[in-house]
């Protein structure tokens, strides 16, 4: 029998955890976003070795017969939702339609891990929601449009409201669209962004909400919902003007050369032999990486070793960027470090003590460095999940472990 246990869930609800499930094991540790417990529970948990690691524990009285609703991803309360009795926990986004608000208080509790969206005249009346990330209000009565939304013709034509609202960006770039037609409906639309073309402003400036930041582009400038590498046939496909809503990768001579103007709200990597011609473009972005095209990069991994034969296969060193786990071998110097690595945007790096120091050098926007003492030795068996967040067990051989969305014991 496995003497310790290992419980790494987003929501444990302990409600019904009983003295005998716990008496089995010498040791107990919970790692839950959410741990739900009552009165008798909590005594339980406090008298045998449990040790537990919540951002958030929730108490429910005993004797509440109340129920647990858990949504991955995006959420919907409409008028006619009953919550009675339900604990609702959402890890995502959670829309709440007009004309919701008893539906929404009917809910024993709803608690928004992410971004919660109500009208603005809801703003303050629920005491039962707690939101863990971000509340935005929209205007009573708007119909919600997806974040990058495009206003064409075609949009005018199936348009069944007057009021309109994007969280994100919202186009107009289309300088055919019959403006006379949508004064005349008299439609109005609120965004965090309006991107219009140069021609549209003073014909549609009165549509837009004062509120929003209103950005002015070239006429002709097309869009392209997405990532983009810019290639020839980029340019021959949307022309010379293009409004991006991904990061955009500049690495073609040719493509360059054609390019008049870019907007993007993502993040421009160039090549370095191209950084000075691309600063003669007119363009917009977010932020700008120059990339030296003989520099290896390594990006989008749960879990990446780097030692000295991966710097040899690339002479100009090594970016690492966005994975979870980091782990540097010991075969690495200070000097090969400093020299030819840049690590950001990650969340663990492990390293040697002698490393620490030109690690915390070159890393940028991590958000831990550890020693490899600080580290079990091995990957423990339930991944990295486990290594995070059960250092403790990390050694134990005789560990249930259990991962899991929902828990409960």
């Amino acid at each position: 029998m496995k003497k310790n246990k290992m419980i790494n869930a987003a929501t444990c609800d302990a409600r019904a955890v009983t003295e005998e499930s716990l008496a089995g094991y010498e040791n107990i540790a919970i790692n839950a976003a959410i741990l739900i417990v009552n009165e008798r529970s909590k005594e339980l948990l406090n008298k045998y070795p449990v040790t537990m690691n919540a951002a958030t524990v929730l108490e429910i009285p005993d004797g509440e017969n109340i129920a647990m609703q858990s949504i991955n991803g995006k959420g919907d309360i409409g008028p006619d939702a009953d919550g009675t009795g339900v604990f609702l926990i959402v890890n995502g986004k959670l829309f709440i339609a007009d004309g919701s608000l008893d539906a929404v208080r009917s809910y024993y509790r709803i608690m928004v891990n992410g971004k919660v969206l109500m009208p603005k005249s809801f703003e303050g009346q629920f005491s039962n929601i707690q939101v863990r990330g971000k509340t935005e209000y929209y205007p009573d009565g708007a119909t919600i449009l997806k974040p990058d939304t495009e206003i064409d013709d075609l949009f005018v034509l199936r348009a069944a409201n007057t009021l309109y609202y994007c969280s994100g960006n919202l186009f107009f770039l289309d300088t055919e669209i019959d403006a006379e037609k949508l004064l005349s409906m008299g439609l109005k639309f609120t965004a965090k962004k309006v991107v219009i073309a140069e021609s549209l402003i003073g014909k549609l400036v009165s549509l837009i909400d004062e509120e929003a930041e209103i950005v002015k582009v070239p006429d002709g400038t097309k869009l392209i919902d997405d990532d983009l590498e810019l290639k020839p046939k980029t340019i021959r496909k949307y022309g010379p003007r293009l409004c991006v809503t991904g990061d955009v990768s500049v690495f073609d001579a040719e493509a360059l050369s054609s390019l008049e103007y870019l907007y993007t709200d993502g993040t421009v990597r160039v090549a370095k032999e191209l950084e000075e011609a691309f600063d003669e473009i007119e363009s917009v972005y977010d932020e700008l990486k120059v990339i030296d095209p003989e520099q290896g990069l390594l990006s989008d991994r749960p879990l990446l070793k780097v030692g000295a034969a991966v710097l040899k296969k690339y002479p100009h060193g090594v970016r690492i960027e966005d994975c979870a786990k980091v782990i540097l071998s010991e075969d690495l110097s200070p000097e090969d470090i400093m020299e030819k690595l840049h690590i950001s945007d990650c969340a663990m790096v492990v390293c040697t003590k002698e490393q620490e120091e030109a690690v915390n050098m070159i890393a940028e926007d991590v958000a831990m460095i550890r020693c490899a003492g600080e580290e079990p030795e091995e990957e423990p068996e339930n991944g990295m999940v486990g290594g995070i967040l059960g250092g403790f067990f990390g050694r134990l051989k005789d560990t249930q472990v259990i991962n899991a969305a929902e828990y409960k014991m």
